[in-house]
C-alpha cells in the first residue's frame, strides 16, 4: 500500500494494482484515439486520391472528345465548305440532328450520288444495323429523282429556299438551325417546271416572265423528333 494525496490534501491509500490498471486504461485510450486519427487520415487520403483520379479522367475524356471533334471537322472540311456551315457551329448542328433523330447517329461520307451531300445513318434499336436516314445539304440538281422517304437536312432558311425552288418530287426536309437551336420538319410538294424556260436545243422567242409563286410548304411545328430511315442498309466504316 502507498499513500496518495488527493484534493484538499487528503491522503488516500491506493493499491499498486489499481495504479497499474489506471495506467493501462490510459494507454488503451491513447492508442484507440491514435488509431482513430490514423483511420481518419487514411480515409481522407483515399478520398483525395479518388477525387484527383476522377478529375484526371474527366480531363482525359474532355481532351479525347476535343480531339475527336477536331478529327471530325478535318474529315468534313470539304463538306463544311460545300454547305457553308461554320465549323464552330457544327457541334450545335450535330446535337440538334441527334435530338431530332432520337436514335444513335453516325456520319458517312460526302456522296456524289446524293448531290455531294453528307450521308447520315441511324440505328433504330441496339443490335440493329445502321441505315441511311438522311442527307445533309445536297445540291438542288440532285433532287429530280430524290427518294420520297429520304430526309434532307439543312442548316437554315437559305438552304431551305434552294431546296424548295428545285423540288421536282415531294420532299421531306428537316431545318436544323444551330444558331437559334431550333428545328422544324416540312413536307415540300413538287414545283411545276417553269413554262418560260426553253427546252434543250430550242431557244424561246417569247419574252420570259416571272414564274408563278411557289406554294408554301406545310410546316409541322410539333412533330415527333425523328425521321424514318430508308430500307437501304449500310454499316459505316
Amino acid at each position: 500500500m502507498h499513500p496518495h494525496t488527493g484534493p484538499g490534501g487528503t491522503v488516500w491509500w491506493t493499491a499498486d494494482a489499481y495504479v497499474q490498471l489506471a495506467a493501462a486504461r490510459a494507454r488503451m485510450e491513447a492508442e484507440a484515439e491514435a488509431a482513430a486519427r490514423a483511420r481518419a487520415a487514411e480515409q481522407a487520403r483515399r478520398a483525395a486520391a479518388a477525387r484527383a483520379a476522377a478529375a484526371e479522367r474527366c480531363l482525359e475524356d474532355a481532351l479525347q472528345r476535343a480531339q475527336e471533334r477536331q478529327a471530325e471537322q478535318e474529315r468534313l472540311a470539304a463538306f463544311l465548305e460545300h454547305a457553308a456551315i461554320d465549323a464552330h457551329l457544327w457541334p450545335a448542328f450535330t446535337q440538334l440532328l441527334r435530338s431530332a433523330s432520337g436514335k444513335p447517329v453516325e456520319y458517312g461520307v460526302q456522296s456524289p450520288a446524293h448531290g455531294n451531300g453528307l450521308l447520315v445513318y441511324s440505328r433504330p434499336r441496339p443490335g440493329r444495323a445502321f441505315t441511311l436516314a438522311g442527307v445533309v445539304c445536297p445540291d438542288p440538281q440532285a433532287l429530280a429523282q430524290w427518294p420520297a422517304e429520304l430526309t434532307i437536312l439543312v442548316p437554315g432558311q437559305t438552304w431551305l429556299a434552294r431546296i424548295q425552288a428545285a423540288a421536282r418530287t415531294p420532299l421531306k426536309v428537316a431545318v436544323l438551325n444551330p444558331i437559334t437551336k431550333q428545328c422544324s420538319f416540312l413536307r415540300i410538294t413538287a414545283q411545276p417546271p417553269d413554262p418560260t424556260t426553253p427546252s434543250a436545243g430550242h431557244a424561246s422567242s417569247s419574252p420570259r416572265t416571272a414564274p408563278p409563286a411557289a406554294p408554301r410548304p406545310r410546316v409541322r411545328t410539333s412533330c415527333p423528333p425523328r425521321w424514318p430511315p430508308t430500307r437501304t442498309s449500310h454499316t459505316p466504316q
